[in-house]
């Protein structure tokens, strides 16, 4: 068994201060960090929580553990998921997920959509945009839906996402762009059935049962929302979540598609994870286009782990146990480096 470093970032609600509360969403709460420990320890290993804040370099270099098993998501500046992996590499220490490169690529959706069309894979058309006021180019058609160019988990997104005319983008641009200091993705809203999708392992890795993310409207989307787990603390904190945007949706795992599409879908997710550089595990989002395409939306190689999320379920339709998922991540990873 394997003495592992557990390295996160938990949600810190001081650190919020007036921005949107969605700049947590990427953090985890203390209840899931308490979740992966107990699965990692039910594994017959020793685990040392760190939490990867600027002190992680010298936390590796006391514990000195053999293998990290890392769910930081970094934080700061755009390539913030890559920081413990290179400091891990820096160090010699083995890690669990992607590496620096696929990391910062993932977290980037301009760069992603560019390493897709590269080999092949659809992906919706798109242009970043700096300012509010930069020209659209010709070649993009209303609907569009308007992103931060390098967040997750819903981050930025609402209602006002998706838009249909000249004046309701710029809106959305410039308020994005004002409130989170950073350029947009603007790409064309496909209307379809969405499917999220799991992979665990390499070489190639194993697609978990899909599930398929249902809507009670043709331009619905998934939007932020906030932990359970963490919504006490935030009441405690005088902080007034009840306001966040939400547009009814439920999923279905395994998602209710026939064995040629569900075929398609699970060639997609594993050959988009590979060509994207992703190891160990990640999740994926897909639209099926009025078309009969499917689009690739972006990759998670970092996803949420907590036993109630989506990655997690669908490895529980697939015949995992909690304890059994996490440390069949751990496992790949310590078989990648050699143990």
């Amino acid at each position: 068994m394997a003495r592992v470093a557990l390295v996160y970032n938990l949600i810190h609600l001081e650190r919020l201060g007036s921005r949107p509360l969605d700049m947590l969403a990427e953090y985890d709460s203390e209840e899931t960090i308490a979740a992966l420990r107990t699965a990692l320890e039910a594994g017959g290993h020793e685990v040392l929580p760190l939490e990867a804040d600027e002190t992680i370099m010298e936390q590796l270099c006391e514990t000195q553990p053999e293998i990290v098993f890392n769910i930081a998501e970094g934080l700061r500046g755009e390539s913030r998921e890559a920081h413990v992996p290179a400091i891990c590499e820096m160090l010699g220490i083995p890690y669990t997920g992607s590496g620096p490169l696929s990391l910062a690529t993932c977290l980037n959706k301009a760069r992603t959509k560019e390493v897709l069309l590269h080999h092949g894979i659809p992906t919706a058309r798109f242009q970043v945009l700096a300012s509010a006021e930069a020209p659209l180019s010709e070649d993009l058609h209303y609907p569009l839906i308007v992103k931060l160019l390098h967040e997750g988990s819903s981050m930025g997104l609402s209602e006002a996402s998706v838009v249909d005319d000249e004046a309701a983008l710029r809106a959305q641009c410039a308020y994005l762009i004002e409130t989170y200091g950073e350029p947009v993705l603007v790409e064309e809203f496909i209307e379809g059935r969405e499917f999220t999708i799991g992979l665990l392992g390499n070489d190639p890795p194993e697609v978990l049962p899909i599930i398929e993310v249902i809507f009670d409207s043709p331009r619905g989307i998934v939007l932020f929302e906030v932990d359970p787990e963490v919504a006490v603390k935030m009441d405690s904190a005088q902080i007034d979540y009840s306001q966040l945007p939400y547009l009814p949706h439920h999923s279905k795992c395994p998602a209710p598609v026939d064995a040629e599409l569900q075929a398609r879908i699970e060639a997609q997710a594993a050959r988009t994870f590979t060509v994207l550089g992703c190891r160990d595990w990640g999740r994926m989002e897909m639209r099926l286009g009025p078309d009969g395409e499917l689009y690739v939306l972006e990759l998670n190689p970092i996803a949420g782990i907590d036993p109630s999320y989506w990655l997690p379920w669908a490895a529980e339709v697939a015949g995992y146990s909690y304890a059994d998922f996490v440390n069949a991540i751990l496992d790949h990873a310590r078989r990648r480096n050699g143990h």
